[in-house]
């Protein structure tokens, strides 16, 4: 039987909703904003999980990243994360800053 191959946003949506169970998760291919022949490789995330309430913010990228190292084994090069609490999401007004411009990208 054949089983479709998930693509790598699909993957990270996956294991980041296993592990922390978030109220708010968007996973965002960023990769064509960037110079070169990257497919699949810097993404956006957005996640808002109680697992982040009382982390401070390396502890969330850091507990992220380790979720998602088989992903950097094989090519994900870039993250940008935003991690959020329920209770820092919804003082934010459930919104995160947009990723900053690449300074290799496409004129």
């Amino acid at each position: 039987m054949n089983t479709p191959t998930l693509s790598r946003r699909d993957r990270i949506q996956h294991a980041l909703t296993a592990h922390f169970a978030p109220v708010h998760l968007s996973v965002d291919n960023e990769s064509h904003q960037h110079a070169g022949q990257r497919q699949e490789s810097h993404y956006r995330v957005v996640i808002v999980s109680s697992s982040f309430a009382g982390q401070p913010l390396l502890a969330r990228h850091r507990m992220i990243n380790a979720v998602l190292s088989a992903e950097r084994d094989q090519g994900l090069h870039a993250l940008a994360l935003h991690a959020y609490s329920p209770d820092e999401w919804q003082a934010r007004g459930q919104d995160a800053p947009a990723s900053p411009v690449c300074a290799g990208a496409h004129a």
